[in-house]
């Protein structure tokens, strides 16, 4: 009775803690996403923008690059205060600051307060996603990790998304109010997290020795995770490449618009978002590695087929075959590094593999569009396809070796 009773409670807990993701994310889509690149315009100095008309547009990337950018370097050292100081400190201290550089948009009309904003808003929400993952993962049930994990992501890419749709659908409601409205959506996470005393004060998180010994400790496991996070950084990359090149491919081979390319992506999100919790319980019960390898060598033979031009009959199964093989990859290789962590530096391990994935984001449309420039869209999409078929050949000669050798300090 006394363990049904502590898994309903968990399951209360990890409903709120989901809840605070997607509130988060669903402010960072509808702000950075959808009201910036719209309102930025309307919201900086007149005089500015008549002086300097086309900054205004390079204010918008700004500041969406700036937010991105602040979350990202802050990501190892939020990490490291969830760790040593417990979640729920570092989230009642980091959210109040996200909140007052969100603040920045409804009453400024300069751009380099704006940026500011922005910069306090990617620092305040950089310890959300290393509290959050590393705390249901800490009171999870070790065959349910992966399940745990996929309800996380859904919840971002629901949270995220609905933003950017909405705002896009009521965008005539002018920025004050719209920014008015996102400020009273974002005190939600710090509601939640003020009410979680329980479960986001972290047993360990007081009875760390003190931050030299959890400096040594980090490191001895980055040392140990040092072929994963290439594997991070590799897996990112593959993807990121070809995000300056889809529009464009689709538009000049397809004659596909806007609209019928945002259908496309809609798509490969609703398939991905339907089934991925599934998929991360059948990981719990499957292993790892079957998935991981499937997912990767999945989206190879994707990426090789779209490339060789296919009637257009076939891009929706592909979009839909993308789907399914995203949802393979995401609660597998999340449940795999959820196994191999330390619980006293999971926050901070956390942290470092999302600054890899970060780096990867930020260097993959580079290396894409310079690539589709100098040879062509098949040309990129083989090597993002040569990439991911060495991932699912690296996953299925290593992984099950690794798996066993670091499960036990798990």
């Amino acid at each position: 009775m006394g363990d049904s009773l502590k898994e309903a409670y968990f399951r209360r807990f990890s409903w709120i803690l989901l809840s605070l993701i997607g509130s988060v994310e669903f402010v960072r889509g509808a702000m950075f996403l959808a009201l910036v690149p719209i309102f930025v315009p309307h919201l900086a100095d007149p005089v500015y923008i008549h002086h300097h008309f086309r900054i205004t547009v390079f204010l918008s990337g700004a500041i969406i690059s700036a937010m991105y950018g602040a979350d990202t370097i802050a990501k190892p050292s939020s990490g490291w205060l969830v760790d040593y100081f417990g979640p729920r400190r570092t989230l009642l201290f980091s959210l109040p600051l996200a909140l007052l550089g969100l603040s920045t948009f409804l009453w400024s009309r300069s751009g380099p307060v704006l940026l500011l904003g922005a910069i306090l808003f990617g620092l305040g929400c950089s310890p959300v996603w290393p509290a959050v993952v590393s705390t249901l993962v800490e009171h999870s049930p070790s065959d349910e990790q992966a399940g745990t994990l996929s309800s996380v992501f859904v919840a971002w890419m629901l949270g995220m998304g609905s933003g950017y749709v909405l705002i896009n659908l009521l965008f005539h409601l002018g920025p004050k109010l719209l920014i008015t409205v996102l400020l009273g959506i974002f005190c939600l996470p710090l509601l939640l997290a003020f009410n979680t005393r329980k479960w986001l004060s972290r047993k360990h998180a007081n009875t760390v020795s003190g931050p030299r010994r959890h400096l040594i400790q980090m490191i001895r496991e980055v040392w140990n995770l040092r072929m994963l996070m290439t594997g991070s950084f590799a897996q990112t990359l593959a993807t990121s490449m070809l995000i300056p090149l889809l529009i464009p491919f689709f538009g000049v081979v397809y004659g596909l618009d806007q609209t019928a390319y945002g259908l496309l992506i809609l798509v490969v999100g609703a398939i991905t978002i339907a089934i991925m919790v599934p998929v991360g319980k059948m990981v719990d019960r499957l292993g790892y590695r079957l998935f991981l390898v499937t997912g990767c060598f999945l989206a190879g033979v994707l990426m090789l087929a779209i490339s060789g031009y296919p009637k257009p009959l076939l891009l929706y199964p592909y979009a839909i075959l993308f789907g399914i093989s995203y949802a393979l990859i995401l609660p597998s290789w999340n449940g795999l590094l959820a196994h191999m962590m330390p619980s006293s530096v999971r926050g901070s391990l956390y942290s470092i593999f999302m600054s890899i994935d970060g780096l990867g984001m930020a260097l993959g449309p580079v290396i894409g569009g310079k690539l589709g420039d100098t040879y062509g869209f098949r040309f990129t999409f083989g090597v993002s396809a040569t990439i991911l078929f060495a991932m699912a050949v690296f996953y299925l000669l290593l992984l099950g070796r690794r798996t066993r050798d670091n499960t036990s300090r798990a």
